[in-house]
């Protein structure tokens, strides 16, 4: 038995220093990585349409191109939006700091007439309006950043897509048990494909309610707002929150804290309807992840990978699930990262999916 456990326990701390050796390779070659995950992630969403196209009878080579342009145009075009609306309203942020130390001067008049002696000047000194889209111009600036191996990710997603038919039959060959371990990756595959399609759907929605309020409400820049809801509805958890700080700001520097609070109100009305009513019932439990393993993933991914490790935390984490669901060693943590004590619904699911996406 002593012999039984100390090779348990040397295994296990195997197993940690090649995690942390792992994680170590990953943190400082993350600037090679990023664009690779994003190749995949692009090669993921663009497969099933040049699947689409090839039933068509459209030449593969050239489904996959014209896919990969219409990809590009409209991430120019977003991405072109976005930075043209946040340069007009960082034009705008000296005229809102005079506004804000106007009402913060007001209130301590309002507070000193009733003998209340209250010194305000130092949170206006120390506001900075330009943190109302820190946030977002961080991520923007990251993804420009990692914009730099364009050329590497669409060569990358290139030679994936043209991979793509050819990989179940490699992976049968490839594999001890190719049976088993494919019933596994086709449950990645269409989990993934569900999550996006959905979660695009749902952020979608999201940013159209936060637009239409402030649009209705007069804020200015409700379109930047909108949009700023749209991207950070796919950072789980934290994502809603941070997008309604800078909205409310604005509306508390336009109309006053009354008004403040209403759309307050308003955000925390979308964000409870979306993402406690709708979202669950639409998704249901087909990401497989304890609310607690959605929030940690999102700090972990966050750290080794930044935004972009945010972005692509829960289809990471459902990956590493669904690989440890195959062992029988890592099936026990498999279970604690699920929603519930049994993954037998998950098996149950898997072995309903019988075609792979990759390969139709």
């Amino acid at each position: 038995m002593p012999g039984i456990k100390s090779t348990q326990v040397r295994q296990v701390l195997q197993g940690l220093a090649a995690l942390i050796i792992i994680m170590t390779g990953i943190k400082l070659g993350s600037t090679l990585v990023i664009p690779l995950l994003l190749s995949a992630l692009l090669t993921l969403l663009a497969n099933p349409i040049v699947n689409f196209l090839h039933r068509f009878k459209v030449p593969r080579v050239i489904g996959i191109i014209s896919t990969l342009i219409a990809f590009v145009i409209f991430a120019l075009y977003f991405l072109g939006n976005i930075a043209s609306t946040v340069r007009d309203f960082s034009a705008a942020l000296p005229g809102y700091r005079e506004q804000l130390t106007e009402q913060f001067l007001a209130a301590q008049a309002y507070l000193s007439e009733r003998n209340i002696p209250l010194d305000l000047s130092a949170i206006t000194d120390s506001f900075d309006p330009s943190a109302l889209i820190g946030p977002l111009t961080n991520m923007i600036g990251t993804v420009g950043s990692t914009m730099s191996f364009a050329l590497l990710i669409i060569i990358a997603t290139i030679f994936m897509l043209l991979e793509a038919p050819l990989l179940p039959g490699k992976l049968r060959h490839a594999l001890s048990s190719p049976d088993h371990e494919l019933q596994s990756m086709r449950r990645f595959l269409h989990s993934f494909n569900r999550y996006v399609a959905l979660k695009t759907l749902i952020s979608m929605i999201t940013g159209l309610l936060v637009g239409s309020m402030l649009w209705v409400k007069g804020v200015n820049f409700y379109v930047l707002w909108g949009l700023v809801a749209f991207l950070f509805n796919f950072i789980p958890s934290v994502g809603s929150i941070v997008a309604a700080i800078p909205g409310v700001l604005l509306a508390l520097l336009q109309f006053g804290p009354g008004d403040a609070m209403l759309i307050m109100a308003g955000y925390l009305a979308i964000n409870v309807t979306i993402g406690n009513v709708i979202e669950p019932n639409v998704m249901g439990h087909g990401l497989g992840l304890s609310p607690l393993v959605v929030f940690l993933s999102l700090i972990f991914w966050g750290w080794l990978l930044g935004p972009v490790g945010m972005i692509l935390a829960v289809p990471l984490t459902m990956f590493v699930k669904i690989m440890m669901e195959s062992s029988a060693r890592w099936r026990n943590v498999a279970i604690l990262l699920g929603p519930d004590d049994s993954i037998s619904k998950t098996t149950t699911e898997a072995s309903n999916v019988v075609r792979c996406p990759l390969s139709e």
